[in-house]
């Protein structure tokens, strides 16, 4: 049997020949191809004008017999006859199929990872690898179409507290305006870990930990004014030291029914494994957490930067921690 892994690849046909496709071969562990091709071969349109197409093939014969009769059957059992619905074959043959094309799409985005660093290409999104799609042929020369879903995931964004009345947000934002406050750098660095945090993994976890750390320099300099200098210029201890220890000592500009409100230990666990996972990222190149458990460090960040706020006395802030939060405390928000 024939396998095929296809990806269209942003911002690289430019750097690619004309006509002929560049062309890189391996022969262990299995014998590969994967060509690089300024445009479609086929003469398709690609999604965009910028992209290339980069194709791996490779053979490999089934450990039984009955897994290319449980493709055809799901090919045939298509509507139009020319896609294996997966979720009809059996786990085997799903494990087969699955570890052939996944070591093609590993193999790919190595392969164009090394040759944008191997021919100075700094240009170009992180993540290039756009439409990926898996082909398998029973050397009869036609290819059909392998499903690549395996499996749905509901996600949840960032919820928003109770909106705000109209006169109410109006006047509050030219108040804001009025008095030359903007939004903090906290969180327009979350805003932008939030939104890296599919397409680039890494850097939205240094730019999540980041925008906590930033956000805890400038409250302090806003509460105390005099240790400002201190904290740019001098090395301060770890963000989670500064959280267990510093912040429950500054002079908060809101009372909460009397005492102040830190972020919860949870909280502080979700901030200290962030900063862990990135201190492994950058000073030993080790990969970033899964999505979820980035998203869940992600909101920690989140939640801290309103209970900043909170700190800061912007009593409305107190809207958006999450209600998660807002749980664990043990006094509410009077």
């Amino acid at each position: 049997m024939l396998f095929k892994y296809s990806y269209e690849i942003e911002a690289l046909a430019r750097h690619l020949p004309d006509e002929e496709a560049l062309e890189f071969r391996w022969e262990t562990p299995r014998q590969v191809v994967i060509r690089l091709f300024r445009k479609h071969p086929d003469g398709q349109k690609l999604a965009d004008a910028s992209s290339a197409l980069c194709v791996a093939e490779t053979s490999e014969e089934p450990t039984n017999t009955e897994i290319a009769s449980e493709l055809n059957a799901a090919v045939a059992g298509s509507l139009d006859g020319k896609w294996a619905m997966m979720k009809d074959v059996s786990p085997p043959t799903m494990e087969f199929v699955d570890s052939i094309l996944g070591d093609l799409q590993k193999l790919i985005r190595r392969t164009v990872s090394v040759f944008r660093w191997r021919e100075g290409l700094a240009e170009g999104p992180h993540n290039p690898f756009q439409k990926p799609q898996g082909f398998y042929s029973m050397d009869d020369g036609e290819w059909r179409e392998v499903s690549l879903v395996r499996s749905i995931k509901i996600r949840f964004g960032i919820a928003t507290g109770p909106r705000t009345p109209p006169n109410e947000i109006c006047s509050e934002v030219v108040r804001l305006v009025d008095a030359a406050i903007e939004e903090s750098l906290g969180h327009q660095l979350f805003r932008e870990a939030w939104h890296e945090r599919d397409t680039n993994p890494r850097s939205s976890l240094v730019l999540g930990v980041a925008a906590a750390e930033v956000g805890l320099k400038k409250l302090i300099g806003s509460l105390l004014p005099k240790a400002s200098w201190l904290v740019d210029e001098l090395q301060t201890p770890s963000l989670s030291k500064m959280i267990r220890k510093y912040l429950p000592t500054l002079p908060v500009r809101v009372q909460f029914t009397g005492k102040t409100i830190c972020p919860p230990k949870d909280l502080v666990t979700k901030l200290e494994r962030a900063v862990e996972y990135r201190n492994k990222l950058v000073h030993a190149g080790k990969a970033p957490p899964h999505l979820m458990e980035l998203e869940d460090m992600l909101r920690a960040v989140n939640d801290f930067l309103w209970i900043c706020d909170l700190y800061e006395g912007y009593v409305w802030a107190g809207r958006h921690v999450s209600a998660e939060t807002r749980m664990a405390w043990k006094e509410e928000v009077s």
